[in-house]
């Protein structure tokens, strides 16, 4: 499209451009909302595509997609081919809706995301072409939440997850807030009608011109008014020419919506088509004979949730107008709080909002009356002005308010469970153990069974209403209530099976188990003789398949059918499988009727399960495709070869001078040929730096000689050393975070001796957390520095603790597991990335000062413990001298012996007894930790610290942690908690302990004994609900915190304590053989019965109680907090579980040094 003077339209230029239909190409996965049912063909172009980085198949796509748009922009009849899916929605009055979703081919849809965006951002700068909103864009008001336009090139729209999950959240605080203030008194739900096909597209046309720039040419207008068409009128694709929808289908996609009125006869519009003078079913039947247009927006496809947005303005100008206040829209659900409500006129509040949307509707149809009519599609006018477009609210009980002065407490603490809705979430993308996953498991079980109580209470009262002829205000009050809840039950139930699905079956007996509870998903708990008679087409009866419809419809619409059908593929048998395919086909055929199977959305999707012979399967196209790497290395192979199996020296040199180069010249040294992929990703490159980390991943790993991918756990590909250089600089290019300044400023240098060091690849266990947790790629090279640092104090030991048990980085390890295993089972502590950062510090710093050999001079200038020493070696000196005359060099050597015991036991206590101090004063003054700024280094000498402190002086302090930027307490009660469950084997030597015990303190050979015994720990959960009738209020579950400790020792001998524990209590009624139980925060009673007080405690009791005297404490101070504290939704109690899992093994000797000490510390 030319301008007189013979210039190019500048939009046109640009929406046919290279760079704009690359950005489409490279969003591609934010848009694509309905996978399913895309063609087999695209779906292989769809996995192709995940290497943005494919020259050949870009370039081919980008010119594919050009001549789709030209054929949409040059030819006036050339509409988007859409076809349609119905997909079964719900049973209404014993029939099925279904939900009509269109799709088109992949080359089609990347079009219409290139025309699309012209009307979401603004043409960028060709010198600094960085995405900046549209005029139309800024226009979407900032309480809708659902698909609002991103300006990150990877996403159209800002992810939907986390949109709807704000939306959930802040409207759920809404309520809180103003059940507690009343300053509004209802809460107002709005359900718009059948919204995307009653949206008539020229009203949206309309609006769109309307906002948009001013400043365009008369030839861009030009343009831009026939993009708009061509996105918002699209053409039914029935495939072959004669195929048509079936008479069911038709009255579904052409139902007239109920709360529309018919027109009157004198109508204006001669030609609509009036439902008055023909009825419904001859109403469809002609209007499907006479257009072969979608009708309203095509919902499916990419543009229709953006138009669906500029709609809604339209009509939230009206909600608002009506119902004033605070509102939260997403798309076309709507929550309002508002003092507006007229409760017995509030049906006619309704039927006004109906009535003033149809009259705008009306006011910009007669408006543009005639030019409405080139608009149109070719003689489409009187389907586009038929009683078929109004959009309207449901009037008939989906539209409701509620008083929030009447909300029972499980309405309002609705927002503890979407609280657990968001952080699962994250959760669920976060674990690092199996007994992470099985706790996240049972949280989700417990509140499904929960919310499924709740559910069932409501609907026993809504039936006791309804036979109670109750008000109809009363009865709605309860519905939206109960669609949250239904809304959740499905999100942690689909969560359950997928975390349930990881673990299990865990052996034959479970298989079948598992198997069981799949199918009863899947069936629906259909009896199995009526299964089998079904899926071989035997029922007959009406009222069997009326049944067999409504179980399926239920199960389906919780959104839990077809995760379980994808978890029973993956290990059910041949047989299983075949009987699988003929329940979906027989189903198939009570939704859709005969002749509609061509439009059946369970047919399309289970396509391949039903037979359908593709060139590959699923599996094989993730296989195959889904490497986002591919093409990049096989350039690497190609353009790299200089760089390969070269010597440490050469790729510092060849490190150092990348460091020099532009970021432009990085890329080019793998895209360096004139007008291709580069000149492409110009607009992505501008607007992110993902192109530009991935392409120096790809040249410092293959220089480095290590897999190219985005794992952060690294391992050569020869026999040399991964270096602490090589590791720094990977962390950074591998980190979805990555920003080139910062990287450029760490100056990385492999000749660095920091950075020339062999990695410890203890640090690879950890490597993964540090990314979920911490993120930031500054901080990870922090935490790996850290990581180094201790390492190498901790290489030779300690002087004075080299007999007391390991403090270096594999502690410290384990401490960050520790925190993540915590963070995820105790489910009141919420902690930020910064605390994360602070902590993960904290677990390699805590000890520092352990390592350090303390001054000699110190010794002389103690004036307490050192002059007791001093008194106590002369008073035995001069004891000496009063009874023997004259020494012999045997009795000075004893002398001196016992004097070096004792000093070198003073120096041990003096490292060892204050060290929680010392670490932190070194953490404060340390210069080989100066990379962590001074601020960072006073919080974690504080959290660090903490660990030493006394229970009360922790769990006592004041904190508000939800409206402070960091957790300090949390943190404190965390590194405290972890740093105590470090207790396991790995911690002390068997061979030194053999051959050194004699030489070791007494402190120091029980505890390492007990650390050999002690075979780590498990922590999980154990969920129940106190009272079924209780409600969504807090403390109605109890979350029991269960640590399990395996011991290598069976010594269960019985005798009388003397002085019972304070802060545990032993379970008499469940000692066995193999387990003892404790209760945290109870005192341990005597038992009453006279026969029973001489053997009333044990000596694996004991013995534990006095190993773990700190971490009882710990324990009971927890409970206690957790108890109090009245934002934790679960009530709380702690056990531990000492398992035996073999006989004692330790030799006479030790025995007596456990027992010795255990008598010694009993009587203190």
């Amino acid at each position: 499209m030319k301008s007189k003077t013979g210039q190019e339209s500048k939009y046109r230029e640009h929406l046919l451009s290279d760079i704009n239909i690359y950005l489409a190409i490279y969003s591609l996965n934010s848009y694509i909302f309905e996978y399913n049912i895309l063609k087999p063909e695209d779906r292989h172009l769809y996995h192709q595509l995940q290497d943005k980085f494919d020259e050949r198949l870009v370039s081919k796509v980008t010119e594919d997609v050009k001549k789709r748009i030209k054929q949409l922009l040059d030819d006036p009849d050339k509409f988007i081919q859409a076809k349609v899916y119905f997909k079964p929605k719900k049973l209404v009055d014993g029939k099925l809706e279904f939900r009509p979703l269109h799709t088109t081919d992949l080359i089609t849809q990347i079009a219409i995301v290139s025309m699309l965006h012209l009307f979401v951002y603004e043409i960028p700068e060709k010198e600094n072409p960085k995405l900046t909103l549209s005029n139309l864009s800024r226009l979407i008001p900032s309480d809708f939440y659902g698909n609002r336009v991103s300006v990150k090139p990877e996403s159209l729209f800002k992810p939907w997850k986390q949109q709807y999950q704000k939306y959930n959240q802040n409207s759920n605080d809404a309520l809180k807030k103003y059940h507690t203030s009343l300053e509004y008194k209802y809460e107002v739900t709005l359900d718009l009608e059948n919204f995307f096909p009653t949206i008539n597209p020229v009203i949206i046309y309309h609006y769109i011109i309307g906002y948009l720039p001013a400043y365009l040419s008369e030839q861009d207008m030009r343009l831009m008014k026939t993009v708009l068409r061509k996105l918002l009128f699209c053409e039914l694709d029935f495939g072959e020419p004669d195929t048509a929808f079936t008479k069911q289908l038709r009255e579904q996609y052409l139902k007239i919506s109920k709360h529309k009125t018919p027109k009157s006869n004198d109508d204006e519009q001669q030609n609509t088509v009036n439902t008055e003078k023909t009825g419904d079913a001859e109403h469809t039947e002609t209007v499907a004979k006479l257009y072969k247009f979608v009708r309203g927006i095509p919902q499916g496809l990419p543009q229709s949730y953006f138009l669906g947005n500029i709609y809604m303005i339209i009509v939230s100008e009206i909600f608002r107008s009506t119902f004033t206040g605070v509102s939260y829209f997403y798309v076309d659900d709507s929550v309002i709080f508002t003092n507006d409500i007229q409760e017995d006129q509030f049906q006619k509040q309704l039927e006004n909002i109906n009535e003033q949307i149809t009259k705008k509707e009306q006011e910009f149809l007669k408006k543009h009356q005639k030019e409405n009519i080139k608009i149109y599609p070719q003689n489409t006018q009187g389907f586009y002005e038929s009683n078929l477009y109004g959009v309207g609210l449901h009037l008939s009980g989906k539209s409701s308010y509620v008083r929030l002065d009447r909300l029972d407490e499980s309405e309002v603490y609705l927002k503890c469970i979407s609280r657990q809705m968001s952080q699962a979430g994250s959760d669920f993308f976060r674990m690092y153990s199996d007994e992470e996953n099985r706790n996240l498991e049972k949280k989700f079980e417990i509140l499904c069974q929960q919310v499924k109580a709740q559910l069932d209470k409501l609907e026993k009262q809504s039936q006791e209403k309804e036979k109670r002829n109750l008000p109809e205000p009363e009865v709605r009050d309860t519905k939206k209530f109960k669609d949250r809840l239904i809304r959740y039950y499905r999100f942690f139930k689909y969560r359950k099976q997928r975390l349930s699905a990881m673990h299990r079956p865990e052996d034959d007996s479970d298989e079948q188990i598992y198997k069981e509870e799949l199918e009863e998903i899947i069936y629906a708990g259909v009896q199995d003789k009526t299964l089998e008679r079904f899926i071989d087409g035997r029922v007959q009866s009406a009222k069997e398949k009326k049944d067999i419809l409504e179980r399926f419809m239920k199960s389906y619409s919780n959104d839990i059918w077809d995760a379980a059908v994808g978890m029973y593929q993956t290990f059910a048998k041949e047989e299983e499988i075949s009987k699988l395919q003929r329940y979906v086909q027989e189903i198939d055929k009570l939704c859709i009727k005969e002749g509609g199977e061509k439009f059946s959305y369970l047919q399309c999707t289970y396509r391949e399960l039903l037979g359908d012979n593709a060139d590959m399967t699923e599996e094989e196209l993730h296989i195959l495709y889904d490497d986002s790497y591919k093409s990049l290395k096989r350039l690497a192979k190609i353009k790299l070869k200089k760089y390969a199996n070269k010597h440490y020296e050469v790729a510092e040199y060849y490190c150092s001078r990348f460091q020099r180069q532009q970021d432009e010249e990085i890329v080019k040294i793998l895209f360096s040929e004139e007008k291709g992929l580069y000149d492409k990703m110009k607009l992505v490159r501008a607007n992110t730096q993902k192109i530009l980390r991935m392409v120096m991943n790809t040249i410092y790993s293959y220089l480095f000689n290590v897999e190219i991918s985005d794992h952060p756990v690294l391992a050569k590909n020869s026999k040399k050393a991964l270096t602490y250089g090589e590791l720094r600089i990977l962390a950074f290019l591998r980190n979805p975070w990555f920003q080139t300044e910062e990287f450029r400023k760490r100056e990385i240098v492999l000749k660095d001796p920091l950075n020339k060091g062999v990695v410890d690849y203890s640090i690879m266990r950890v490597m993964e957390i540090f990314y979920s947790f911490v993120k930031d790629p500054v901080k990870i090279d922090n935490l790996i520095l850290t990581h180094k640092y201790v390492y190498d104090v901790w290489q030779n030991g300690s002087k004075h603790l080299y007999f007391y048990t390991l403090h270096n980085q594999e502690h410290a390890i384990t401490l960050i597991q520790n925190i993540v295993k915590l963070i995820h089972t105790i489910d009141f502590f919420k902690i930020s990335a910064i605390d994360y950062y602070i902590l993960f510090l904290a677990c390699y710093l805590h000890d520092i000062s352990m390592v350090k050999i303390p001054s000699s001079d110190l010794f002389l200038i103690d004036t307490d413990k050192a002059d007791e020493l001093a008194k106590d070696l002369l008073d035995e000196y001069n004891q000496e001298n009063l009874t023997k005359s004259k020494r012999d060099i045997l009795s000075v050597k004893k002398y001196m012996l016992d004097s070096y015991k004792k000093i070198d036991g003073y120096f041990e206590e003096m490292v060892r007894g204050r060290h929680e101090k010392d670490s932190a004063a070194e953490i404060r003054k340390r210069s080989e930790i100066a990379y962590l700024d001074t601020l960072i280094r006073e919080i974690v000498a504080e959290i660090s610290e903490a660990h030493g402190a006394d229970e009360r002086d922790i769990y006592g302090r004041k904190s508000v942690a939800a409206q402070q930027l960091l957790s300090i307490k949390f943190d404190k009660i965390l590194i405290r908690l972890a740093d105590l469950l470090d207790m396991s084997n790995y911690r002390v030597s068997k061979p030194i302990l053999h051959h050194n015990m004699q030489q070791m303190s007494e402190t120091s050979a029980f505890h390492w004994i007990s650390h050999l015994l002690t075979q780590g720990y498990k922590l999980y959960t154990e969920y129940e609900i106190n009272n079924k009738d209780g409600g969504l209020i807090p403390k109605t579950i109890t979350e029991k915190l269960i640590l399990e400790i395996p011991v290598a020792m069976s010594q269960m001998s019985a005798f009388a304590c003397k002085k019972p524990c304070e802060k545990v209590k032993i379970d008499r009624t469940r000692i066995s053989q193999h387990q003892i139980i404790l209760i945290c925060g109870e005192k341990c009673e005597e038992n009453n019965e006279d026969n029973e007080k001489e053997r009333n405690c044990n000596f694996l009791c004991q013995w534990f109680n006095v190993k773990n005297d700190y971490l009882i404490r710990e324990l009971a101070a927890l409970k206690e907090y957790l108890r109090r504290n009245v934002n934790n939704y679960f009530e709380c109690e702690i056990e531990i579980r000492i398992t035996c899992t073999e006989k004692t093994n330790i030799d006479a000797k030790q025995f007596e040094v456990l027992n010795n000490y255990i008598n010694k510390k009993k009587h203190i």
